[in-house]
């Protein structure tokens, strides 16, 4: 007689009471640990929704704030669950959004079959930054393109044992390491310091992210380089 494998998880009776308590919980603590870093969320969402205007983006600005929390999370989750494999990943490249660029729609960004690449043009240009702790270690980095699963494959075409960082805002950052991972390449990340773009401002302007954590995962993956010992 052949036995049924047994189920990978088993919800009990009362597993909605425990998820809607625990969800609530986290909801409550979560937001009170992040009061300073959300507070101007509500106001935004407010805004957001009484926005009637023709533009494509309405719901994603529409986003309420306890959804930042749940994606800070995702987040989280996912860059601690990769780091093994992320490490033992033989290539890693870097997915630079376009927001971060000092010169934006200026920027000279070149193109290749990867995607765009900086051209360092301007030294203190966030990107240029990123690049320069990048070229320590050989590390390509790319401007993420709309289309990210397609993006993601041309570049696995080349390199197969190969993992990725990505740089984005709190609402896109898990979404895109999860489309990596559904692709079979380990995904960390780091978050933007503020937003920017056209989705959060009429007149769009450079963002900045968190250059030392780059650098932080570089170093855990590669050790020291040269230049930074």
């Amino acid at each position: 007689m052949i036995r049924k494998a047994p189920p990978t998880f088993l919800l009990q009776d009362d597993f909605y009471r425990k998820l809607e308590q625990f969800s609530s919980e986290v909801t409550d603590k979560g937001l009170a640990l992040f009061e300073n870093e959300f507070k101007n969320i509500d106001a935004f969402y407010q805004m957001a929704c009484f926005d009637n205007t023709d533009r494509d983006d309405h719901q994603f600005r529409r986003t309420p704030r306890p959804l930042y929390l749940l994606e800070a999370l995702a987040f989280q989750f996912y860059d601690q669950s990769c780091r093994e494999s992320f490490n033992a990943a033989k290539n890693t490249f870097i997915i630079l959004p376009q927001c971060l660029s000092l010169m934006q729609e200026k920027c000279k960004r070149k193109k290749t079959r990867f995607g765009k690449v900086c051209d360092r043009c301007v030294p203190n240009c966030q990107i240029n930054k990123i690049m320069q702790i990048a070229d320590r270690y050989g590390v390509a980095g790319y401007f993420s393109q709309r289309k990210l699963e397609e993006q993601l494959r041309r570049i696995q075409k080349k390199h197969q044992s190969l993992s990725v960082i990505g740089i984005s805002c709190i609402l896109t950052l898990a979404s895109g390491m999860r489309t990596a991972g559904e692709l079979g390449i380990p995904a960390r990340g780091v978050f933007l310091n503020y937003t920017g773009c056209r989705h959060w401002s009429d007149a769009p302007f450079a963002t900045e992210t968190a250059l030392d954590r780059v650098e932080k995962i570089l170093v855990e993956k590669y050790g020291l380089s040269d230049s930074s010992a």
